[in-house]
C-alpha cells in the first residue's frame, strides 16, 4: 500500500473528526448531568425550541444520531440536511466568503500603495 505525500483538507476534517468524536460523546454525557443555560426554561420553566441543541450536535459528532433525536429533534434534523447538503455540493458555504475576502484583501493593498 501506498500512503499518499500529502491530504487534502476534507480528508484532514475527516481525519480530525473521526478522532475526536469519543471525545464529543463524552462531553455530550457531561452536559446531560448539568443545569440548563437556557434563559426561557430558567425563569419560565418552559425549554426553547432550540434546547438541548448543543447536546444533540455533540451526540451526532460522537456517533449517538438516536440520543441526539432524543435531545433535540430539529436541530439533529437540521445538521444532517445541511452536512447532507454540503456533502453533495449544493452548499457551498467557503466559497463567497472566500471570494469576498480576497477582492477586498486585493482592494486594500491597491489602495495603499
Amino acid at each position: 500500500m501506498v500512503l499518499k505525500e500529502s491530504f487534502s483538507k476534507i480528508e484532514w476534517g475527516l481525519a480530525g473528526l473521526v478522532l475526536t468524536s469519543p471525545l464529543a460523546l463524552r462531553f455530550a454525557q457531561y452536559l446531560e448531568h448539568q443545569p440548563t443555560l437556557c434563559p426561557l426554561q430558567r425563569f419560565a420553566g418552559v425549554p426553547c425550541p432550540s434546547c438541548g441543541g448543543t447536546r444533540a450536535a455533540f451526540y451526532l459528532w460522537g456517533a449517538d444520531p438516536i440520543q441526539a433525536l432524543k435531545s433535540n429533534a430539529g436541530v439533529t434534523l437540521l445538521i444532517v440536511t445541511l452536512a447532507g447538503l454540503f456533502a453533495a455540493g449544493k452548499l457551498n458555504v467557503f466559497a463567497e466568503s472566500n471570494a469576498h475576502f480576497s477582492d477586498t484583501h486585493l482592494a486594500s493593498r491597491r489602495v495603499a500603495r
